[in-house]
């Protein structure tokens, strides 16, 4: 169905992919993992024919068809209802529309009769159980739930080829068994899939190849049972092993409370009027690594937006180094409280990577030509590998490469707690090294991390301290192990973090 041979790609002369091959069979559905930066965005967009249909690469070589045709020579409408496309990233492809517009858009486009249109979106929408989200706006949606709207927008058409990238991206558990669901009733319809992702372990009963990329090449594809036993592979493509474990060394003393939240009531409110958050109360204090988890729509967000001065509350208080933070603005507040969000395009704007480490420093908004800052700034960017980018647009680095940027502004800034929402840099060997320097940073000067994840797993490995957000409420707060034999975790119906001997302590 699919032929890729001989796909070399690479931005001024630095290679990306090296005549890499791949064939993909009707029917079948391969997953690719591979580390940041190793291609497995650009292999997708190739395969998707994005480039160079849409996007322009400097070097560009090898040859792509479908069903024996080269892309090129296709029609653009018709390759594009052939083939589906959901990238990484969500805001390029949805709009501020409501859940019904978003999925029946691409039906609306192949001039699809309106009854007809009607009959398909109730289908999708009952289908997927996305009758909760009905008549909802899609900006209003928490960031799982727009990736299954998105998904279902996908499928409206019945494409021959799914392509995807990171799908898993902001899923919690029951979610990505949701996808997976989706995935599997579509099978019928969608004869072929192209998934790019390091969930492997999730995407398990959906595939039935997985391959590795690696120097620009894709290693062969393999049962995906036989690829996880070698851990071998997975190091050298410089990957996790999704079977191995890899744990932070237990915090040390725990000292006086950096945050404290007490009884919180928000003025957002829930589709039957219950606020998003009721009388949610906690500390987090030096040394600590807490995480938060909860179902998509919980009420996360919601929180570490009344803590940044971002939402109002109705009721209740919210203490930073022991003052109340209601007095502060939310510029004094955020040298206070470092926030990395999953997507940091939110919140970057100055046009050097070395100038959002100045100015989280100084607060200024002219750059700062103090020798001692432009030093302290120079090692936070060597510190997570992005000294070589100092002069580099914000905006041009890899969705990595801004997370770190994140850690090197929070760091370097003095944050007395860093809130790090969805932290997928750690998804890689060097990315969860990294994560796992920026928390021993802030350890060592008795400051403190929050994570907000889905990853089980990781948390598992690098919490000590777990909370648990329930339709707005914190159901509980305590040891992550003893978290996982809870009743507030089992009303969930999530699976508990696989059990394996550690890898290592880092």
């Amino acid at each position: 169905m699919l032929d890729i041979d001989k796909l070399t790609l690479g931005f001024g002369g630095t290679p990306v992919l090296s005549e890499a091959r791949l064939t993909l069979s009707r029917g079948q559905k391969l997953l690719v993992c591979g580390a940041a930066g190793s291609g497995k965005t650009s292999l997708l967009s190739v395969a998707a024919g994005l480039i160079p249909r849409l996007v322009t690469v400097p070097e560009l070589s090898g040859t792509v068809t479908l069903d024996g045709q080269p892309l090129g020579s296709i029609d653009r409408q018709a390759l594009f209802r052939r083939i589906g496309f959901i990238g990484q990233n969500l805001e390029d492809q949805l709009w501020d529309l409501s859940v019904e517009d978003i999925i029946a858009f691409p039906l609306e486009n192949r001039g699809m009769a309106k009854a007809e249109i009607r009959a398909r979106l109730k289908m999708l929408i009952d289908g997927f159980g996305l009758s909760a989200l009905s008549g909802r706006r899609v900006l209003t949606l928490s960031g799982g739930e727009r990736r299954l709207v998105a998904v279902a927008a996908a499928l409206a058409s019945g494409p021959d080829l799914l392509v995807m990238d990171e799908p898993t991206t902001g899923l919690d558990p029951a979610a990505r068994r949701r996808l997976c669901s989706i995935l599997d009733q579509a099978a019928q319809d969608v004869p072929s899939l192209l998934i790019a992702d390091q969930d492997a372990v999730s995407l398990l009963p959906v595939v039935d190849r997985l391959a590795l990329l690696h120097d620009g090449q894709l290693c062969a594809p393999q049962p995906p049972a036989r690829c996880l036993e070698n851990h071998a592979a997975w190091e050298e493509a410089g990957l996790l092993s999704p079977m191995r474990r890899r744990r932070l060394a237990p915090a040390g003393a725990i000292g006086r409370p950096l945050l404290a939240v007490s009884a919180l009531i928000t003025q957002l409110t829930r589709s039957v009027g219950d606020p998003v958050l009721n009388a949610v109360t906690f500390e987090i204090r030096t040394g600590e690594v807490v995480a938060l988890i909860g179902r998509n729509g919980a009420g996360k967000t919601t929180l570490f937006k009344a803590m940044l001065g971002l939402t109002k509350a109705a009721r209740g208080t919210i203490t930073l180094d022991g003052a109340a933070a209601d007095r502060w603005t939310v510029a004094a507040r955020a040298r206070k409280l470092a926030y990395v969000p999953q997507n940091m395009r939110h919140i970057l704007f100055n046009m050097s990577a070395i100038g959002e480490v100045i100015f989280a420093i100084t607060a200024a908004t002219a750059h700062s030509n103090d020798p001692e800052v432009v030093a302290k700034a120079r090692a936070a960017l060597a510190r997570y590998d992005l000294g070589h980018l100092e002069e580099a647009n914000p905006f041009s680095l890899s969705v990595r490469q801004q997370a770190l940027l994140g850690l090197a502004c929070a760091d370097a800034a003095g944050a007395l707690v860093a809130i790090i929402d969805e932290p997928l840099l750690a998804r890689d060997l060097r990315g969860r090294q990294l994560l796992e320097r920026f928390i021993a940073a802030m350890r060592e000067t008795g400051r403190a991390v929050m994570l907000i994840s889905h990853d089980l797993e990781l948390v598992d490995d690098l919490a000590s301290r777990l909370m648990l957000l329930d339709e707005g409420r914190i159901a509980y707060d305590g040891p992550t192990d003893e978290g996982w034999r809870s009743q507030a975790f089992a009303k969930l119906g999530w699976s508990a973090p696989y059990a394996s001997v550690p890898e290592e302590t880092a």
